[in-house]
């Protein structure tokens, strides 16, 4: 039979007779040197033991080892980096707020001058700056303004929407638009 520490081993379907370990492999294991060989007796390890190769991993440690003294750096590090990550967080947020902001500004000066030019009225008459204030409440907002002027047959739109942002000192309280057309 052999030593009591030994692995079992069975004999291999077949005709050969070769000895099969628990592994499937016939007989073949793996020397200390990396090749293999046909040992009789397998390597055991006693309880606390390693496998040569075998990291700490594999018998249940709880923790990572302590590198130098780095226990807590990261955590360091991380509480240092996450203020300056969310006060850019927050300027591009508040940027983009004044970019879409401008861009409907904008599309509001335009919209007005469309509906001053089709209706076909006098730039400087009072249904002119109706016309155009009820473009631009509806397009960029009940609190933008709109002021209108005609030079030798071109309407011009000019809008003011306001900019509601914490970062006040730093960001535009208000941004600006126009846009012109043709009268005929």
């Amino acid at each position: 039979m052999g030593y009591a520490c030994e692995r079992p081993r069975m004999r291999a379907a077949g005709s050969h007779g070769a000895v099969q370990g628990m592994n499937g492999a016939s007989g073949a294991r793996r020397n200390a040197d990396g090749g293999f060989g046909m040992s009789a007796a397998w390597p055991t390890r006693l309880s606390g033991e390693q496998w040569p190769g075998e990291s700490g991993a594999a018998r249940g440690r709880s923790h990572a080892p302590e590198q130098n003294g780095q226990r807590g750096a990261i955590t360091a590090e991380f509480a240092m980096v996450l203020p300056v990550a969310a006060v850019l967080m927050a300027m591009l947020l508040s940027l983009t707020h004044v970019v879409t902001t401008s861009m409907a500004c904008q599309d509001a000066a335009s919209s007005a001058v469309r509906e001053v030019v089709v209706a076909r009225v006098p730039a400087h008459g009072e249904q002119a700056r109706n016309i155009a204030s009820t473009a631009v409440a509806a397009v960029a907002g009940k609190d933008a303004t709109a002021t209108i002027s005609e030079d030798g047959g071109l309407v011009t739109v000019h809008t003011q929407c306001p900019v509601v942002s914490g970062m006040s000192s730093v960001l535009p309280a208000s941004v600006q638009g126009s846009a012109s057309g043709a009268s005929s």
